[in-house]
């Protein structure tokens, strides 16, 4: 056990993030609770709490009489291309992360991560990283819905005087992400050996691998134990790339031709940003944090990780 250990409450435990996140509190020792819908349930993990739906009413009776050092809500509806439903879009990624918020109140926790996202910005015409203060997303649906649930969740921490922050997580990469996912599109198409359909790659993308990622969501829980106060705050390396120079090197890396990278093959969607990147600086400042692997080191052990899942 490399710290004391902590009661922690985990929605979101089934996706990208949340898998790798579960994985390290349990390696670090802490006795993790799932709130989730699924029945799946990672090794070493504590208790499941198993809810039909994120709603508030359901996450009253799930959490009632229940107590937790430290929270970390990833649970969120739309990251997939495929959910768009205005209803779930904004009882999931508003009322629920309000209402873990206000539940999380009543039991005094040193810490409430929620997770939020780059898309709560305004990036239309944006051309660098972005700050905490940058304008909000209105139009949206995905990114109004989490700027909405962050100031929502970041009202009731105040009111409350809780610590608490949102991390607005920016491009995140790493072994078993969802399907849709650059890497993941670049390693099915090495592995059959097929020609790749992507944009021309000039998109510009704030890419940090997802244990970097994990590190900084620790980071700030601890130092919300610590420090407590209630922040803001964007995850992310800084540094935006190209699609085409991120693509180029997971081919590289693998040892596929850049004949198999389609570049030009398909359009870029109607509603992409040039440039998704955030500015750090706050989360530095705050945490001390900074990312431990660069692109090419990132890159490399996601292909090494994938491939042993294989």
């Amino acid at each position: 056990m490399t710290m004391t250990q902590r009661t922690v409450l985990v929605t979101g435990g089934t996706g990208f993030i949340g898998r790798h996140l579960v994985r390290r509190l349990v390696d670090d020792g802490h006795a993790v609770t799932l709130l989730q819908r699924s029945h799946d349930r990672a090794a070493g993990v504590f208790e499941l709490l198993q809810i039909s739906e994120f709603t508030p009413s359901s996450i009253d009776r799930a959490l009632a009489n229940r107590r937790f050092d430290w929270v970390f809500h990833l649970a969120g509806y739309g990251v997939r291309p495929c959910d768009c439903a205005i209803e779930p879009m904004f009882r999931v990624n508003v009322e629920a992360t309000r209402r873990i918020v206000e539940r999380a109140a009543a039991w005094s926790p040193h810490a409430v991560v929620i997770a939020g996202s780059g898309a709560e910005y305004r990036l239309d015409g944006v051309e660098r990283p972005v700050t905490e203060d940058h304008p909000l997303e209105p139009f949206k649906l995905y990114g109004a819905s989490k700027a909405a649930g962050t100031l929502c969740a970041a009202a009731v921490a105040r009111a409350a005087m809780i610590p608490f922050a949102a991390c607005r997580l920016f491009g995140v990469y790493g072994p078993n992400e969802a399907p849709h996912r650059l890497f993941s599109v670049l390693m099915r198409g090495f592995r059959s050996q097929t020609r790749i359909a992507l944009s021309a790659g000039h998109q510009r993308r704030d890419v940090l691998f997802v244990a970097d990622a994990v590190d900084a969501l620790e980071a700030v829980a601890r130092t919300l134990e610590n420090r407590p106060q209630q922040v803001i705050l964007n995850v992310c390396s800084g540094i935006p790339v190209t699609v085409r120079s991120f693509a180029e090197m997971v081919a590289r890396i693998y040892g596929a031709p850049k004949e198999q990278l389609g570049f030009g093959d398909i359009p870029m969607r109607p509603d992409e940003v040039i440039c998704f990147a955030g500015d750090p600086a706050r989360l530095h400042a705050f945490t001390g944090w900074r990312p431990r692997f660069d692109m090419e080191d990132g890159i490399m052990r996601s292909i090494e990780q994938s491939l042993e899942t294989v």
